[in-house]
């Protein structure tokens, strides 16, 4: 049988199918994952409270597969695993952050198959209400007065319950159009260099500047005049990734390549 997971008592997910559903409302409402975020949460559940490191996550789900990506791909991959459990209905944040670690999971988790955990819930014993109409009394007639209150009030109260929903669909629909972040928007400019405009994700100006002149002079980093090139710095990575378009990548038509500069880059210090 193919393995699934509970996580905290509400939510299956199964690697195989790379789905993820609220147990109530298996399998209708389930939510489907792309290959990588469904192997970034598995790798994460199937070692619960322990953190994994960056440079474990870049080998165990994409290099794996003969891929390289940026430390914004995996920030990106940890948002989706985020949007898709609160969108099951899981209110726990269980993916949680350690700054200049990694991540880990916290959940409340239960390893088992996909038929055991929806037998079990089948099972579960619906309550019962209790017939109670032949024990109610007579509800007693309320004053004139009353009753035209009632009459008045009850009609001004649904245009207001009519009112707050439709500002809540409205706030629903606005999160749900809203434009996500650029890719690079945590990049700062480190300036025009041989006609190359170079963005840096270290904040630290005059030091990426000296680590992309170190990079061009020891490999072939071309970037002609009119290019844009995105450089990653990040310790928990052995290397440099590059990536170099022929306008911003914002536009549509922008052709970007990425390189990976693996060899070490902090020697000097």
């Amino acid at each position: 049988m193919k393995p699934a997971y509970l996580i905290n008592e509400t939510v299956l997910f199964e690697p195989d199918a790379r789905r993820l559903c609220a147990l109530a409302d298996y399998p209708a409402r389930a939510v489907i994952l792309h290959g990588p975020v469904s192997e970034c949460l598995l790798q994460l559940l199937e070692q619960n409270e322990l953190v994994l490191t960056q440079r474990y996550l870049f080998a165990a789900v994409w290099e794996k597969q003969g891929a390289v990506v940026t430390t914004n791909a995996l920030y990106q991959t940890i948002a989706s695993i985020r949007k898709a459990l609160k969108s099951t209905g899981l209110e726990e944040n269980i993916i949680i952050t350690i700054p200049k670690a990694g991540f880990k999971s916290v959940a409340q988790l239960r390893m088992g198959t996909l038929a055991e955990f929806v037998e079990r819930n089948k099972a579960v014993p619906k309550p019962v209400l209790a017939d109670i109409s032949s024990e109610m009394a007579k509800p007693e007639m309320p004053p004139p007065v009353t009753q035209r209150t009632s009459r008045f009030w009850r009609p001004t109260m649904a245009y207001w319950l009519a009112g707050a929903l439709f500002l809540l669909s409205c706030g629903v629909l606005y999160v749900e159009l809203k434009p996500a972040d650029p890719v690079f928007v945590g990049y700062h400019a480190i300036g025009t260099i041989n006609g190359c405009q170079v963005y840096s994700s270290w904040r630290d100006t005059e030091k990426s500047k000296s680590m992309w002149i170190s990079l061009s002079q020891r490999f072939p980093l071309i970037c002609k005049t009119g290019k844009v090139a995105y450089m990653t710095l990040n310790r928990a990575q052995l290397g440099i990734p590059v990536i170099i378009c022929d306008r911003a990548p914002e536009n549509h038509e922008a052709r970007c390549e990425s390189i990976f500069y693996r060899q070490p880059y902090y020697d000097n210090e």
